[in-house]
């Protein structure tokens, strides 16, 4: 049996594989996927752990529990004990089943969507949450796939979702203009948030796409899959995910409109009436996409992303992955 938190390898460790998002990258589209072929791919030795079920049972208890860890108080707290507990029994379905190799998924490793808004950060606890990640899965991760976006449009789009999750209890609303002033206070950086990953994923390699490759090349999303999965079951033979997997994004008339509500309304009224706003200004020809950005701030933002993604090219525990790379001849390790 594999003792809780224990990293030395043994016979029967499956060999474990994560993708950690990051958010706003198409994560759903491959997780849907995964989830759609999990019986295929039990029956080629791959265990796939539905990403709602690791949020909810695992991720969720890891941060809980890091929050205790740096002393930021929450309503929910997890001891070091029950953390252990409570993985511990996650993990025992894997435990018997066997598996020559482990898929995780959750984009909410490194912290929260709305955090990313409220902050102006990447992921403010990201160094807390992915250690307590690290040390509470049971078999050392080998691998790690990550997908990173322009800063512009992750925050544009984590905007969106922000809004999309607030509640009438929620805290004070966090306006555009509060989110460019505090991005532009911290300025973001990807290379910061995967340094931390390396460092709390020592033995993992990890690998690394642009999600605007992801957009204009249909076939980096089999790719992709099949290097997540191995080699024991073809993607080709994978059924597609049922239903359209890509929610549609607000558009910047119903964003203003909803911002504007929040301010002068309130929450209250803003959670009664957010739906039907946005169904009647739906991103179309006259209702363009929703962006926050002067020209200037876009253009700054835009060229540090470039700056950064080379800068990542230059770490040696990253990989970058692209079309050319994923269609070449030695696309799985």
């Amino acid at each position: 049996m594999v003792r809780h938190g224990a990293k030395t390898a043994l016979m029967t460790e499956p060999y474990t594989v994560l993708h950690g998002g990051f958010h706003k990258t198409a994560s759903t589209f491959l997780q849907k996927s995964l989830q759609r072929n999990k019986g295929r791919l039990k029956k080629g030795g791959v265990y796939y752990v539905p990403h709602r079920d690791l949020r909810k049972k695992f991720t969720v208890p890891c941060q809980q529990n890091a929050y205790q860890a740096i002393g930021v108080k929450r309503k929910t707290v997890i001891s070091d004990a029950e953390l252990q507990k409570m993985t511990s029994a996650f993990f025992q379905p894997v435990l018997r089943d066997k598996p020559q190799r482990l898929v995780l998924s959750d984009e909410n490793l490194a912290g929260h969507c709305g955090n990313c808004v409220k902050t102006g950060q990447l992921y403010r606890y990201r160094g807390a949450f992915m250690a307590s990640f690290a040390k509470s899965t049971p078999y050392p991760v080998r691998e790690i796939y990550l997908s990173v976006r322009n800063y512009a449009d992750f925050f544009a789009a984590a905007y969106v979702e922000y809004f999309r999750s607030l509640q009438e209890d929620s805290s004070q609303i966090t306006t555009t203009q509060i989110m460019r002033t505090r991005l532009f206070n911290h300025m973001p950086g990807w290379n910061g948030v995967i340094n931390v990953v390396s460092r709390h994923f020592p033995d993992a390699q990890i690998y690394v796409w642009r999600f605007e490759d992801f957009v204009a090349d249909e076939t980096m999303a089999p790719a992709l899959l099949q290097r997540l999965i191995g080699h024991t079951v073809d993607v080709q033979t994978f059924d597609a995910p049922r239903g359209n997997s890509k929610r549609q994004s607000a558009s910047a008339r119903a964003m203003a409109e909803l911002e504007l509500l929040a301010v002068t309304e309130g929450l209250p009224s803003l959670v009664a009436q957010r739906q039907d706003i946005q169904n009647r200004y739906p991103r179309n020809a006259q209702n363009g996409r929703f962006d926050p950005w002067m020209p200037w701030e876009r253009a700054h933002l835009d060229r540090l992303y470039v700056d950064d993604i080379e800068r990542l090219g230059t770490n040696k525990a990253v990989t970058l992955l692209d079309p050319a790379m994923l269609h070449g001849a030695n696309t799985l390790p």
